[in-house]
């Protein structure tokens, strides 16, 4: 503090004590200043420096802190030990069984049954097809061990793990946190398939495979995948006694750093209780709630860095590239008015390898190519402010690394929702140079 003021207390003094030519004067006065005002100048200086450091760290940028990275892999290779990246549902990496007698039953009151989820490689376009096929029916067989049986299937989009998304908004501002859009590139890939109808099938064995033939799309279809996140849920019990704040309203609950990882960030889950202060000090996570007694807080633990794990599909995060200049904050506090501002926002996420920004036009309506291949990853947000003054459409120009990636329509999306959040009085939509949508 002294430094950064250009003022030296301890100095300053020595030169005013060597001033009094009385000896005794001298001595009281370095016995008075020395040992209780500049004893009391070195308290109030640290003091500040711990209030400076505290501050600084509650206000730091924490997008990289916070950032959400996704994945997929089949559940025979999950590896249990891995420690970034963690199954979304944790059943999904274990063996559901199937008995007949529940089959029987379900169909018995006209009701189809789910039976597991798949991944559909295919690309957003194709997505879209399929779901505008809501009562299209696929043929298939049962398996089991006294033989086969002829069934019917349907393909539906899976919610779950969208809706493990939107609850992480809320979780976000739950921790005071500022929501990032979460890429979700692979969950909105996720399909489960039902069971509609089935030959009538006797005694209570399990179901060994049921699989159909999802005729064009099948090439498409890849079962017992899961996803994985870096964010894995821990129950942790306060620490101790809670602490009465000088507000005389809140207690704050400690979390001591033994039961958490240094590395790690984490989010309290708890949204049903009321929090009105989160942070972490000393490797110690504080909770300021009303709550006064102990109690458990569920938390995810985000893991930031990635270990040595080679996944078999790519990592897709919302972080920005690490050269690019923490100044982005700023970025996002301004309007963007040229193509070059533009560009520079697109190409501060890492997925130049997929798509390339060209440019942007403003039209009247949504062209008939853009319709099928768009889709906003922060759809599920009904409290976002939309001026909606223009009623124009914002048409986004992107072009295809590799035309037949099935991510090119994906990631166009997800940069297309960083757009529309700069621009809420336009429609902002994506489209793909001829040849790159699929």
């Amino acid at each position: 503090m002294e430094n950064v003021q250009g003022f030296d207390m301890k100095a300053y003094l020595e030169k005013r004590m060597m001033e009094i030519t009385d000896l005794d004067e001298r001595r009281l006065f370095k016995k008075i200043v020395g040992d209780i005002l500049l004893s009391l100048y070195e308290y109030n200086r640290k003091a500040y420096e711990r209030l400076e450091e505290r501050i600084l760290e509650e206000r730091g940028f924490s997008q990289e802190k916070y950032a959400v990275c996704m994945t997929m892999t089949e559940k025979k290779l999950y590896d249990a030990t891995d420690t970034f990246m963690h199954p979304m549902r944790p059943a999904d990496i274990r063996n559901t069984k199937i008995n007949c007698q529940e089959i029987r039953e379900t169909l018995a009151k006209n009701k189809e049954m789910k039976l597991y989820t798949v991944f559909f490689q295919g690309s957003a376009s194709q997505i879209r097809e399929l779901a505008c096929q809501k009562e299209r029916i696929f043929r298939g067989t049962i398996k089991t061990g006294s033989g086969k049986y002829q069934a019917s299937f349907a393909l539906r989009r899976n919610q779950e793990y969208m809706d493990m998304v939107e609850s992480l908004y809320d979780v976000f501002g739950a921790n005071c946190q500022p929501w990032f859009t979460v890429c979700t590139a692979y969950l909105a890939k996720m399909l489960d398939v039902y069971l509609c109808g089935a030959e009538e099938m006797k005694g209570k064995e399990e179901v060994l495979e049921a699989r159909a033939d999802f005729e064009e799309y099948d090439g498409c279809i890849r079962y017992d995948m899961v996803p994985l996140w870096n964010l894995e849920t821990l129950t942790v019990k306060t620490g101790s006694y809670p602490e009465p704040c000088i507000d005389k309203v809140n207690y704050e609950h400690q979390i001591f750093s033994r039961s958490l990882h240094p590395e790690c960030e984490y989010l309290v889950q708890n949204t049903d209780m009321e929090i009105t202060n989160i942070r972490r000090i000393g490797g110690d996570l504080f909770i300021t709630s009303p709550k006064n007694v102990p109690c458990e807080w569920r938390l995810y633990q985000v893991s930031s860095e990635p270990g040595k794990e080679n996944y078999l599909y790519p990592v897709l995060s919302n972080r920005y590239k690490e050269s690019f200049s923490g100044s982005i904050t700023e970025m996002f506090k301004k309007s963007i008015k040229t193509k070059g501002e533009m560009a520079r926002l697109i190409e501060s996420f890492d997925y130049g390898e997929y798509v390339t920004f060209l440019g942007f036009h403003i039209c009247e309506n949504v062209p008939m190519e853009c319709m099928a291949g768009n889709y906003n990853m922060d759809g599920f947000l009904q409290d976002e402010i939309r001026t909606g003054v223009s009623g124009e459409v914002l048409v986004v120009d992107f072009e295809a690394k590799d035309p037949a990636c099935y991510l090119n329509e994906d990631i166009m999306s997800f940069l297309v929702t960083q757009i529309q959040k700069i621009f809420p009085e336009y429609h902002c939509v994506g489209r793909l140079a001829e040849g790159g949508g699929t």
